[in-house]
């Protein structure tokens, strides 16, 4: 990952971890830009995998969702069967969540529950189940996000 790209995150990080939500989203959207302009997809796809999760923090659950499903197709072709794949459908799983779309997050859920099963996560796949089972219940809260 280039230098800036780095610094970038390691500012959101710091913003994040002292509860300044908006500003880590800044500095995460600073360095989704510098991935694009670098052309430097492995570290596009892990910037929008963190992008996805403070914006949905925030409650710019679309937002979330965009950088989610961007997040995923370039893991789709770069690191299928991974970690980081399983990672992103979560994030996009849980953005749909937020959107009350729970219909449609059901097979993001469910293929990460699976890849997390293949990878021995035992956490993301009782997490998955979890909101697999609750995928029907409006109304249900948020498995996880207390």
């Amino acid at each position: 990952m280039h230098r800036e790209i780095e610094s970038a995150c390691d500012d959101a990080r710091s913003a994040r971890a002292g509860g300044h939500r908006a500003e880590a989203l800044a500095h995460y959207t600073h360095a989704v830009a510098l991935a694009r302009t670098g052309g430097d997809d492995d570290a596009l796809a892990y910037v929008l995998r963190h992008l996805s999760d403070v914006a949905r923090e925030q409650g710019e659950a679309a937002n979330a969702l965009a950088a989610s499903e961007e997040a995923v197709a370039l893991y789709r072709t770069r690191a299928p069967d991974s970690l980081d794949l399983a990672n992103a459908l979560r994030l996009r799983a849980l953005a749909l969540h937020a959107l009350d779309r729970r219909v449609d997050a059901h097979p993001a859920w469910a293929e990460a529950r699976d890849l997390y099963a293949q990878l021995g996560v035992d956490a993301g796949v009782r997490e998955c189940e979890r909101f697999l089972e609750s995928a029907g219940s409006r109304g249900a809260t948020t498995p996880g996000t207390e």
